[in-house]
């Protein structure tokens, strides 16, 4: 049964980030137990557009992982000083069971905000990745 349930949380892998003419685009990699899943998207190179970009990947890979069985889309990212924290926050909607619903995450940027952006959408769908991965 341990092995069923560590195959249920996705664990971020790596972003690997690629700057040309004034757009980038940002490849995710997460990891579903052995199962891999890579996932890419474009954006701006400037301001917030490479995290953007980050946060987009990593919901289109989180669909994959979940067999499609909900859909999301990135709404808003930004930055956000909470309680003395420095947060990259993501606002998601999502399609689960017929309905649409708005989540939010967020994470503490540490060193790398792309990685922050990445971890932002994970919190925010997580659960809805549980729910529709339950056998």
């Amino acid at each position: 049964m341990s092995t069923t349930s560590s195959r249920k949380r996705l664990r971020f892998d790596r972003a690997e980030i690629d700057r040309q003419a004034g757009q980038c685009r940002v490849r995710v990699t997460l990891a579903l137990g052995q199962l891999i899943f890579h996932a890419d998207a474009e954006d701006s190179a400037d301001g917030t557009g490479p995290l953007k970009a980050a946060a987009a990947a990593t919901l289109k890979a989180v669909q994959e992982a979940a067999a499609n069985r909900f859909s999301c889309s990135l709404a808003d990212l930004d930055h956000v000083n909470a309680l003395g924290k420095e947060l990259i926050a993501v606002l998601v909607d999502v399609n689960f069971e017929a309905r649409d619903v708005q989540v939010f995450g967020s994470c503490q940027i540490t060193d790398n905000e792309i990685d922050s952006a990445v971890k932002s959408a994970l919190n925010a769908t997580n659960r809805f990745f549980e729910l529709a991965t339950r056998q």
